[in-house]
């Protein structure tokens, strides 16, 4: 069995059609049925069924995309450690981050690295915080600034870092700004609001449900953070909900929170890395850096309305104990401060 042939697989098995798969790996869909039908032969299984609009995987098969997934990440943090030690903590890291915190945290921690002698190079995502998690689970991001989800996934670990408070904007000489309002008049004007699985648009329909109001029409819908619409929430009489630090960023120039009855909603921030992951030199650095980030602001460097004290970092030792799987979120077990595997 080859580990090519292996790849190829999952690549198959994620896109679910053989010519897709063979244009993502670069290669000819011939080569790629050779592929998956040498692996076939090498295990004694079926791995796939042909279906109307492609293939699909067997039982077999799905054991085994499960399978080579982690294998396919064994694999980049073997590359990444030896990596690691060739290039003695230089290299790559990939951050992802919630858009609240970029201008305020991510951005001057970057300063620090560019202004300096350092070899390291990023590769930044900016997403909301379900795409994150995914992202870091797959393999494309080594660490990830996110919200703590009420369950944690079992193979990721999340140090605490801090609360971020949100809030009902809208644009400052907006109708419902100074002056007394209901929650029916709030929930008939217009709204600008990810889609209905995001967590923040579940926490305008609970404002409204909770007080036997059905939940506002949404104007525009957006699969990202609100702040990346805030000039037309500046132009318009649309509402949406952002959170205090972009609201006191430069993207929250001319906007401004609605007092009560609309509601203000807090969420915990964490640092997230893979639990089985290598973490590198690099990332060492860079969590450091986060970390001292948050503490910073926390004592001075920003407003305290941006972002509340972190909680007190771990004890070095001993560790906690690893989260079982499935455990509600929390404190998880920190990563080493020497690259090793963990």
């Amino acid at each position: 069995m080859q580990f090519k042939d292996v790849s190829a697989f999952v690549k198959a098995a994620e896109a679910g059609n053989l010519h897709a798969a063979a244009a993502v790996i670069g290669i000819t869909q011939p080569a790629l049925t050779k592929s998956i039908r040498r692996l076939e032969a090498a295990l004694e299984v079926r791995l796939f069924e042909r279906t109307a609009r492609g293939v699909a995987l067997t039982p077999i098969g799905r054991v085994l995309y499960e399978r080579s997934r982690s294998l396919e990440l064994l694999v980049d943090d073997i590359r990444t450690e030896l990596a690691d030690i060739k290039t003695a903590g230089s290299g790559l890291v990939r951050i992802g981050a919630v858009p609240a915190v970029v201008e305020s945290i991510v951005a001057p921690m970057l300063t620090r690295f560019v202004d300096g002698e350092g070899a390291l190079r990023f590769d930044i995502q900016v997403q909301l915080s379900g795409g994150l998690l995914r992202s870091l689970q797959a393999g494309q991001l080594d660490l990830a600034v996110a919200a703590i989800p009420e369950v944690l996934p079992a193979d990721l670990s999340v140090t605490p870092l801090a609360a971020l408070r949100s809030a009902v904007v809208a644009r400052e000489g907006h109708a419902m700004l100074g002056r007394r309002f209901t929650l029916a008049e709030l929930a008939r004007q217009k709204w600008l609001l990810p889609p209905s699985d995001i967590l923040l648009r579940q926490w305008v329909a609970a404002m409204f449900v909770d007080n036997g109001l059905a939940p506002p029409e949404v104007s525009v819908q957006a699969d990202a953070s609100p702040a990346i619409f805030a000039a037309l929430v500046r132009s318009t009489d649309l509402l949406t909900v952002m959170t205090h630090a972009m609201l006191h960023s430069s993207m929250g120039a001319g906007l401004a929170p609605l007092p009560a009855p609309a509601r203000t909603w807090e969420i915990q921030l964490g640092l997230f890395w893979r639990r089985k992951g290598f973490f590198s030199g690099a990332m060492t650095q860079c969590r450091e850096q986060l970390e001292g980030a948050f503490r910073a602001a926390a004592q001075g460097g920003q407003p305290a309305s941006r972002l509340p004290p972190a909680p007190p970092a771990a004890p070095s030792a001993p560790p906690p104990r690893p989260a079982a799987a499935g455990a509600a979120a929390g404190p998880s077990d920190r990563p080493p401060r020497r690259a090793r595997r963990g």
